[in-house]
């Protein structure tokens, strides 16, 4: 879950005592009765921050009760205002159209000096979704003989603002980078399949103790609800063996192999904000100004070489020549080694290598 709070710093009142009157530098916001001000109405814009999802699990009104007529609780609403208005203009008499909503709390003298919290979650969503324009919110108390105040942020006190907490299940969105990432890593092994059909390729995966396992490609499983493969099949003697794109950390495409120039990558969206955005955006920036290199993934799988290819979400290992290409997602590695040198003294060619830790090193030398 992730959790925003988002500071409300445009609020007023209105008064039918003083209908003509803009009340929008006070340092509290008046709803119900009052002696001197009559009939007041308060009034809140928020501008919403931009979210990865398009709905919030919850939307918490968070209110500072600076004080309150009345020994009975106050019953203050929220209202869906209709219609813009301008904070620093609005009066009685120019005050917008609004719409109660079920959100409400009572407040008591218990509640003075202390922060009250109102459920607008169907409100905000309403918002986000495009059902109702965000033109803020009115806060009313229609018992008819008492008021309360609350605190804004001219009362220049940061505990006694008003806020909003937004919070959301974090879950990637279409446009997120690791969704991305999977995508690019699934389109890569589909001409894997179509370029090595009779290869022995190796894929490499994580987990406590990582692995390799080797077959000529077969398939990229798609579930026929889903919008692209998860699962690489690779053919063993007739036996199907099948990896999960999110354990795979490397694919050698075999000894003799040469890099196919037809390979294509996915064109790259506007990711959406978050650190799995920030990270691969770091990967591929970093790695373009690096040559040859060493690079931990999963738990203990190393390959060394040149970078062939560095595309987002994904890097190329290999020589000059593109021998015996290692695929590398990059959202496994653990850690990057740039290294001075990997060109054999006799040739312009680099050695690419990948192994498990501990595991005879499967290793492609260019002649």
């Amino acid at each position: 879950m992730s959790t925003v709070i988002v500071d409300i710093p445009s609020t007023t009142f209105v008064s039918s005592a003083q209908p003509a009157i803009n009340f929008s530098v006070y340092p509290t916001i008046y709803s119900g009765t009052d002696v001197q001000y009559q009939n007041c109405i308060s009034l809140m814009q928020t501008t919403l921050p931009s979210l990865p999802v398009n709905f919030v699990d919850s939307a918490v009104l968070q209110l500072a009760v600076i004080a309150k007529s009345g020994a009975n609780p106050s019953p203050v609403v929220v209202n869906t205002v209709m219609e813009p208005f301008n904070k620093t203009t609005v009066s009685y008499n120019t005050r917008p159209a609004y719409t109660p909503t079920q959100s409400q709390v009572n407040v008591t003298t218990n509640d003075l000096y202390k922060t009250v919290e109102i459920d607008i979650t169907t409100l905000v969503n309403s918002w986000l979704s495009g059902t109702v324009a965000n033109n803020g919110l009115a806060l009313t108390n229609s018992d008819g003989t008492t008021i309360v105040q609350f605190g804004t942020d001219n009362i220049s006190w940061e505990p006694y603002f008003p806020k909003l907490i937004l919070t959301y299940t974090g879950t990637p969105s279409e446009n997120s980078a690791t969704n991305f990432c999977y995508s690019q890593l699934a389109h890569i092994i589909q001409q894997i399949i179509m370029f090595y059909p009779t290869n022995t390729v190796v894929v490499y995966t994580k987990g406590l103790t990582a692995s390799s396992i080797s077959g000529t490609p077969y398939q990229l499983y798609a579930s026929p609800g889903a919008n692209n493969g998860a699962l690489f099949i690779v053919m063993d003697n007739g036996q199907e063996q099948t990896i999960p794109l999110n354990s795979i950390t490397a694919i050698y495409t075999g000894d003799g192999t040469v890099y196919n120039p037809a390979f294509t990558y996915l064109p790259v969206p506007t990711f959406t904000p978050g650190y799995d955005t920030n990270l691969i955006l770091a990967y591929y920036d970093y790695l373009s100004s690096k040559t040859d290199v060493g690079i931990y993934t999963g738990s203990n799988v190393h390959a060394t070489g040149t970078i062939y290819k560095n595309q987002y979400g994904i890097v190329v290992l290999s020589d000059g020549s593109g021998n015996t290409p290692v695929f590398i997602p990059v959202l496994p590695i653990t850690a990057i080694i740039p290294t001075a040198n990997l060109a054999k003294a006799e040739s312009s060619k680099s050695q690419v290598s990948v192994r498990v830790e501990n595991e005879i090193e499967k290793e492609g030398n260019p002649k």
